[in-house]
């Protein structure tokens, strides 16, 4: 069980004040500009509380990620209402690209007070700064995922010189930055297999570490997934394929050399106390009274919800409607009737659409920020075994994540206190649910899909990615007439506000002459990765 650490709610930036909850790292994290002594251990913590609105749960990255890769992977439902497909919103989308850009800064001065330690001190400071490292390194991975290319290598530097004219960085390729992810994340493995941490490291360790209680094996296995999840990522299209697939190779076939997150109780979360965000007024009461907990028709036909065969999840994931039934909503719909059940109000959160489950999410005051599931390691297990990117068992890989996922929500559904906990069903009964979800004539439609469901409300932009790079599950939408920019699902972010005010000369010369838009392809990306309808 991870130590509770209460986050607050506002990110620690390089350049802005901050406040937190947690006196130990008020006291030994002080913002930079404001301070002259800074240490790694702390400055890795910065690091983590700098993205954390982006990797644990903060209503802002709920209603952007919704209202965006929750709405264009189908996990979440929406009304066919006018600019459904606008997403969030170019003022969110900015905020998103400048929380990187924070996170990059605090990354930058960790990077300076390490290089500049004494010799004799960085044996016992290396490993905060590749913890430190590695967690940004994620983040740029969403970056690169939503956007594509970006600043890098020059960028995060105005803090530490205070030189504007220096400080407007040049683009980095999309290709590049993702090499340097995955060569990163191999060198802190290999450092860890042939390294012991000092005992001043370990001990500091300890005391900062509210991720994994200072166990440097479940660090390990973190970084390693996260690796295995970018080189995934690449794998399927674009000129990275070949190289993706080497990794994922090697990996898997040496799993004593690459551990990985196997089992929930090597998952990567994040516990929280029960005031952490004021997190029962502010997320809970946000998601429960909105319309960004509805599930979506993909949902309900992915989950087999109102058959003779239901998902084992089902009950733990979604609140039926008063007729006990989980329907979810649909593009097919007309607006009128989607808008028309919407209205009804007369059983709960569900209403007439199914909703998340209150004791699962939204009455959940425990629920964790999850970094990194053993669920979705097995189902890239065995999407890598079924395109024979590296030898295995694709089915057997397959079945353990559905296992591995049925265990992690009704694991989640037993910490909230809004009802009793349900009853986890038995393992024959997951196993034999997801034999007959198996197709063998198509197994990565059946891997894939599940992977999608264990993303659902709480990985959206995984769940986006996943769609994106493959086409599974198969999703349909109905343009939006009434909007102008904007008819169907965004295939990525235009690059925000802040970049063309100041930074348009270094954008411009990335671009090299194309438009800028909502609907480029990625070279990670499946080509037509969704269906049109009337």
């Amino acid at each position: 069980m991870k130590r509770i650490y209460s986050l607050a709610l506002g990110c620690a930036a390089l350049l802005a004040t901050f406040s937190c909850s947690d006196d130990k790292y008020t006291d030994q994290y002080r913002d930079p500009s404001k301070t002259q002594s800074v240490s790694c251990p702390a400055l890795m913590v910065g690091i983590w509380q700098a993205c954390n609105t982006w990797m644990n749960p903060v209503y802002y990255r709920y209603y952007v990620s919704s209202t965006t890769s929750g709405r264009f992977s189908g996990v979440i439902g929406y009304t066919n209402a006018k600019d459904r497909f606008a997403g969030a919103g170019q003022g969110y989308f900015n905020e998103r690209w400048k929380n990187f850009y924070q996170t990059l800064a605090q990354y930058r001065l960790l990077e300076k007070t390490y290089n500049e330690a004494a010799e004799s001190d960085k044996q016992d400071q290396y490993v905060f700064y590749l913890l430190g490292r590695s967690v940004m390194e994620e983040q740029l991975y969403e970056v690169l995922s939503l956007w594509g290319g970006c600043p890098f290598s020059e960028a995060g530097t105005l803090g530490l010189t205070g030189d504007i004219a220096a400080s407007k960085p040049k683009y980095d390729s999309a290709t590049d930055l993702y090499k340097m992810i995955l060569n990163d994340l191999d060198e802190v493995n290999t450092y860890l297999n042939n390294n012991t941490l000092t005992s001043a490291a370990n001990t500091y360790l300890k005391s900062e570490d509210y991720v994994n209680d200072g166990d440097i094996t479940l660090w390990q296995k973190y970084i390693n997934s996260v690796r295995l999840r970018v080189a995934t990522h690449l794998a399927s299209n674009g000129d990275l394929a070949s190289d993706a697939r080497a990794v994922i190779q090697s990996m898997l076939s040496n799993p004593g050399a690459y551990p990985l997150v196997d089992t929930n109780n090597e998952n990567a979360t994040v516990s929280q106390s029960d005031d952490a965000f004021n997190f029962d007024k502010d997320l809970q009461n946000a998601i429960e009274n909105s319309n960004y907990n509805r599930m979506s028709g993909f949902m309900q036909r992915a989950l087999n919800a109102n058959t003779s065969n239901p998902d084992p999840r089902l009950e733990a994931l979604y609140d039926p409607n008063w007729d006990n039934e989980y329907i979810g909503l649909d593009p097919t719909e007309s607006v009128s009737d989607q808008d028309a059940n919407m209205s009804i109000s007369t059983h709960g959160t569900a209403k007439y659409y199914a909703a998340l489950d209150t004791s699962t999410f939204t009455r959940n005051p425990g629920f964790p920020g999850i970094w990194m599931t053993a669920a979705e390691v097995a189902f890239m297990k065995a999407e890598a075994y079924a395109n024979n990117w590296a030898s295995g068992d694709a089915k057997e890989a397959y079945i353990d994540g559905v296992k591995l996922s049925t265990e992690f929500y009704f694991n989640l559904n037993s910490t909230g206190t809004y009802r009793d906990a349900l009853t986890p069903p038995t393992t024959a009964v997951v196993e034999a649910y997801a034999e007959s979800q198996w197709n063998a004539s198509n197994p990565l439609k059946s891997i894939l899909t599940q992977r999608w469901i264990h993303h659902g409300a709480i990985q959206e932009l995984e769940a986006w990615n996943v769609v994106r790079r493959t086409g599974y599950p198969e999703l349909y939408f109905k343009k939006d007439p009434q909007s102008t920019a904007t008819k169907l699902p965004l295939e990525r972010l235009m690059y925000p506000s802040d970049e063309i005010d100041y930074n348009q000369d270094n954008l411009n010369q990335f671009l090299n002459g194309t438009e800028d838009s909502w609907y480029i392809t990625l070279p990670w990306m499946k080509s037509s990765w969704y269906s049109v309808i009337d």
